[in-house]
């Protein structure tokens, strides 16, 4: 009578074992046909494919992911869907927890239970409701503050040669925002060089070490459309109100301002009350202010009262500690041989360079292999590709020192010897003429000379091409190797 009684509790479990999986499979099989309509095929393959449901327990939806990396890429990019599709389908209470599988070393996968990383789904989702209510912009404080990445923090930003000013400055207005010289912090530079992960971390900093201080980041964009909507509700006092509390105020991107009279006007009058105020302003651009066509003489003149600087596109190693770093925190050590192809081939852009990381290994994830050289090269090939349509300063001091038979040290060196000394002066030129690198790039690349120094060797291979023609057979000959190595 026991055993029979055994036998019917067991099978009972088992019953509802089953239908336990039953639900938590529909569950997810729901979430995933609702987070589908909102990203492209590929991402959710890569990203959502390799998931799987483990356990459904009341509200609370327990997943398990195949790494860290993994993790922390759905936690900062679909967290927002995630949310959304889950509180639809189980409700309000919906929670969601991550189950984590470790490196090989680990048997058991670690359960990670979130608060949310970088997001916060409860006021995104009332977010029409805010909108619609009567409150005023101040209510709105603590969800702009979520704008700020937790993960953009000087700790995780890389310091070289090509952002060495920017760097300094924006340490020295996180330790004291608003009492110093650089007042506004005007940061510019090409696509995908850090300007954003800067200025964040400042926001960062200033928020972990002042208690109840404001700050805020916004784009450019986002606050030229809620001055709109600000205008047609009837709230520009509120608006205007609620921007002049900040103590903080980080604004990327200022050359989406250009024609936007009105939207300048209200900047203008927020920039006045902050910065007397001795509230820190920074800003950012994708070239220097002065070059930014539609813009008020009376902003250009305010944006410049405290320091514009630029960074550059990394140097070779700067690149290489940008792809170590990255490899630290996703908690993966890769062959030599492909930190070192990658930091050769991507040689413009550090969002590329990330990039390139995030696509090894989610592909590793995915067909559970190395990552050695050959699978780098298939993996990265149409990124690679890409990138390769601009020559970079390392091909040519490579080409230049097989061809001069001297190492990267005697043509960075102070050496006067006539081949070094020619050979340093022929890579500045060709550098100027293949690629886009700035003087100063150039000279900082080729020895730490100032761009005088790369002006004066510009001009003086030019002017021995042209009164003797004696280098032009030389300078044939490299620019074809160079070609050669670049294909």
């Amino acid at each position: 009578m026991l055993y029979a009684d055994s036998m019917k509790v067991q099978e009972q479990q088992k019953e509802e074992s089953r239908a336990a999986d039953a639900a938590e499979q529909h569950v997810w099989k729901s979430c995933l046909e609702a987070i589908r309509e909102h990203i492209n095929p590929l991402a959710f393959q890569t990203w959502f494919s390799p998931i799987k449901p483990l356990g459904l327990s009341g509200g609370e939806l327990t997943i398990e992911v195949p790494s860290t990396f993994f993790y922390e890429w759905i936690e900062e990019h679909y967290s927002q869907f995630l949310n959304t599709a889950l509180k639809k389908i189980i409700g309000p209470e919906a929670r969601l927890m991550y189950s984590i599988v470790m490196d090989k070393s680990q048997t058991e996968p670690v359960t990670i239970q979130l608060p949310l990383q970088n997001s916060q789904p409860d006021k995104k989702a009332s977010e029409e409701a805010v909108k619609k209510s009567s409150d005023s912009f101040e209510r709105d404080i603590e969800r702009f503050e979520t704008q700020l990445n937790s993960k953009y923090t000087f700790d995780t930003l890389i310091r070289g040669d090509c952002n060495s000013l920017a760097f300094a400055a924006a340490k020295s207005i996180a330790q004291n925002p608003g009492q110093n010289a650089f007042n506004p912090l005007v940061i510019y530079g090409g696509v995908g060089l850090g300007k954003t992960h800067m200025m964040q971390a400042i926001g960062n900093t200033v928020r972990q070490e002042r208690e109840g201080a404001k700050v805020l980041y916004v784009s450019s964009e986002k606050f030229a459309i809620d001055f709109v909507n600000a205008i047609q509700n009837g709230k520009i006092q509120e608006f205007s109100s609620f921007y002049r509390t900040i103590d903080v105020l980080i604004i990327d991107d200022i050359q989406f301002f250009s024609g936007k009279e009105k939207t300048q006007e209200e900047i203008f009058h927020i920039f006045n009350t902050l910065h007397q105020s001795n509230k820190q302003i920074i800003l950012s651009a994708d070239r220097p202010i002065k070059n930014i066509k539609g813009i008020e003489d009376r902003l250009i003149s305010r944006f410049n009262w405290g320091l514009s600087a630029d960074i550059q596109p990394p140097d070779y190693e700067t690149r290489k500690a940008i792809i170590l770093s990255k490899l630290q925190q996703s908690g993966v050590d890769l062959d030599e041989n492909v930190i070192e192809f990658i930091a050769n081939n991507i040689t413009d852009n550090v969002r590329e360079l990330e990039g390139c990381i995030v696509k090894l290994l989610a592909a590793r994830s995915l067909d559970n292999r190395d990552i050695d050289l050959s699978f780098t090269k298939l993996t990265l090939k149409d990124i690679i590709r890409h990138s390769a349509k601009q020559l970079n300063l390392d091909t040519i001091e490579k080409v230049i020192c097989e061809f001069y038979a001297i190492t990267s040290n005697d043509l960075k060196g102070k050496s006067k010897k006539k081949e070094i000394a020619t050979g340093r002066q022929i890579a500045m030129y060709l550098a100027k003429q293949l690629t886009e690198s700035s003087l100063k790039t150039i000279g900082l690349h080729f020895g730490g000379r100032d761009h005088s120094t790369v002006i004066h060797a510009v001009n003086t291979i030019a002017r021995r091409i042209e009164a003797e023609g004696e280098d032009q057979g030389r300078i044939n000959e490299i620019r074809r190797r160079i070609e050669l190595v670049s294909m």
